[in-house]
């Protein structure tokens, strides 16, 4: 049974009908407190965590419970009604309950362009279907993925809204509703088309019709709010690095007692404490399925993310920003709803293990011990084989490329065993899967699916839930592209260092010069072998630069001029082409003698070999796709 007063200064219990009463009974809930304390201590011990706040809600009874300390406070124990936590992405939750409000009211129709709304950004017009509200809250307006202008380092930074939503607005890579591609950009956006649609700021509408009508007094937008603060002494600044430039996707700050109440409101039809902030038909369409790539999938609903559990269905989301990890999660049918929140260097594994044994309380799933064997070989199985490779860097059309391809997420490796199973290896992982419909695949074991889709009779994409990915070639892959990049690195320095150093040779020699026609040659070869070490001179001492400047770093928010950068290996692919004509011309002349072709020809196939990297990567100022 539910505790009505946890430990002081610690956490806050509030029990609630028949348990309020005094009243007993058997419930689910016996004992729930207990394996709070237990799982929770455990998790901050065996996960370098710091603090960890968690919200129940069973209908009318309600837990919430601190652990721990405070952010960068060690001698401030985390209180449920006090302590503040960053929410990450789960800010998005209360982004699109605004939105469902405003749908609610009829000022939005989930249905219309967005554009005929929004006021501050005008979306390019790049598809003939415009993008929609129920585009934006099932994460399918076609955007590509951006990284720049999400966060910055220090709370002067951080933009209005309506600055940061239109200032490089990312490019639409496909059609809206065709396939799932997570972005914040997507929820800011909804946070701006709230403000237009209101004639209030973002913040302002929230504050006033959701978080103050729930009672959530202690939750906010604002950057930096007081309570977010290291110890006494310690400047805000020297210990966090991150602020969200986009307040609706990843900047609300809040408690576990004040998301207590948000769960509250989204399994009593909208209602806490007598305060209405959605009518109950709003609640149910906001948490019904409104997106799935197939049926056999767990989708979206309006704005959360299905997840089944053998027979359970819950409808959730997640959100991490550095060193804190959060969970907001509903049973809607069952009226449970929980909320875990965790900081601390291993923040995410902490969060998890609390997350894991409230799903297991709650929606315990019971494997038969079975596994799946195919009936044979899948429908297509010559067309699946091969590595995948996230859209988030497949389908960017910007200089951020390199650092999803490098820095974030791994590709999929496919093949199908000799028995028909299908073997996906993505880094140490290895799962196993079984065709039950074509292109739809079943884990043997687990309660997954994996979907292929595919376009004019082709495989175009592996859909891992709702994370997409795409086949690459031989050539795109990195290992491949690694030793390319090495052969050409090796082989345009021959011609970097050697032909000067030959020159030189014989001029102390006393040797006869080489022709002036090769002279121009190499002159021009190597202007545009150049062009690749500047611009890995330019490109280091420009992150240098703007890492000293007192303003956003390169990597939250480039300044203005930094496009320019890109200008010089531009100016090396056009010398490299006209060196690629003067080779040519020289073979078919019989120019020079037969080493000094090879190695000029050499050269210059592997300084264009350079530039075609620089070109897949998306670090020329001239792109293509």
């Amino acid at each position: 049974m539910l505790s009505r007063t946890a430990a002081a200064g610690v956490g806050t219990a509030v029990a609630a009908s028949g348990l309020a009463r005094g009243e007993s009974a058997t419930t689910r809930q016996d004992g729930l407190e207990a394996l709070l304390d237990e799982t929770a201590n455990r998790a901050l011990t065996d996960h370098d965590a710091g603090g960890l706040t968690v919200a129940v809600v069973d209908g009318d009874d309600v837990l919430t419970k601190g652990y721990g300390h405070a952010f960068r406070s060690e001698d401030v124990p985390v209180r449920a009604d006090e302590t503040l936590f960053r929410a990450g992405s789960v800010s998005k939750v209360v982004t699109w309950s605004a939105a469902m409000q405003l749908v609610d009211r009829d000022r939005i129709d989930p249905d219309e362009p967005v554009n005929d709304s929004l006021e501050a950004v005008d979306l390019p017009r790049r598809y003939d279907d415009p993008i929609t509200l129920e585009h934006l809250a099932t994460h399918t307006p076609g955007f590509e993925v951006r990284g720049w202008g999400d966060s910055v380092r220090d709370p002067e930074y951080v933009r209005p809204l309506a600055e940061s939503v239109s200032t490089d607005v990312p490019t639409r890579v496909r059609p809206p509703g065709e396939l799932p591609q997570y972005t914040n950009y997507a929820a800011a956006l909804t946070g701006q088309l709230i403000a237009d649609v209101t004639g209030e700021t973002f913040g302002t509408y929230v504050t006033e019709n959701v978080r103050d009508p729930l009672g959530m007094t202690n939750s906010t937008f604002d950057p930096a709010p007081p309570g977010l603060v290291p110890a006494e002494g310690t400047a805000v600044e020297d210990v966090v690095s991150f602020y969200s430039d986009v307040a609706p996707a990843s900047g609300f700050h809040t408690t576990g007692a004040d998301m207590a109440r948000l769960l509250r409101a989204h399994l009593n039809a909208g209602v806490v404490d007598g305060e209405r902030v959605l009518s109950a038909d709003a609640v149910e369409e906001m948490h019904r399925r409104w997106y799935t790539p197939h049926e056999a999938v767990d989708g979206m609903a309006f704005g959360l993310f299905e997840q089944s559990r053998g027979e359970t269905r819950l409808v959730r989301h997640g959100g991490a920003v550095p060193q804190f990890s959060s969970e907001f999660a509903l049973l809607p049918d069952d009226g449970v709803g929980l909320f875990v929140v965790a900081h601390g260097e291993e923040a995410s594994g902490a969060k998890q293990v609390v997350v894991d044994a409230l799903f297991e309380r709650f929606a315990p799933t019971q494997s038969t011990g079975e596994r799946l064997t195919p009936s044979g070989p899948p429908e297509r199985a010559d067309e699946l084989g091969g590595r995948y490779r996230s859209v988030n860097t497949t389908d960017n059309a910007t200089a951020e490329k390199p650092v999803f391809g490098l820095f974030t997420g791994r590709p999929i490796d496919v093949r199908v065993a000799d028995d028909g199973r299908l073997i996906t290896e993505q880094g140490d992982g290895r799962e196993e899967w079984v065709e039950i419909d074509p292109l739809v695949f079943r884990h043997v074991e687990a309660d997954a699916t994996l979907l292929f889709r595919e376009d004019g009779g082709d495989v175009t994409h592996l859909l891992d839930g709702l994370s997409a990915y795409e086949p690459i070639g031989y050539h795109e892959q990195l290992s491949t592209q690694g030793r390319l990049a090495a052969l050409a690195a090796v082989t345009v320095l021959t011609g970097l260092v050697g032909w000067p150093a030959a020159r030189g040779w014989r001029r102390y020699r006393g040797g006869d010069s080489p022709p002036p026609p090769l002279t121009r040659a190499r002159w021009v070869a190597g202007a545009g072998v150049a062009g690749t070490a500047l611009f890995v001179a330019v490109l280091v001492a420009t992150s240098v630069a703007v890492a000293a400047t007192d303003g956003p770093t390169l990597f939250n928010r480039p300044p203005g001029w930094f496009e320019a950068v890109f200008v010089v290996p531009t100016a090396g692919v056009l010398a490299t082409t006209a060196a690629v004509g003067l080779a040519g011309r020289a073979w078919l002349r019989a120019e020079w003698s037969l080493p000094a072709r090879l190695h000029y020809s050499a050269v210059v196939v592997a300084s264009a070999a350079l530039y075609w990297l620089l070109q897949y990567w998306n670090l020329l100022w001239i792109r293509v796709g």
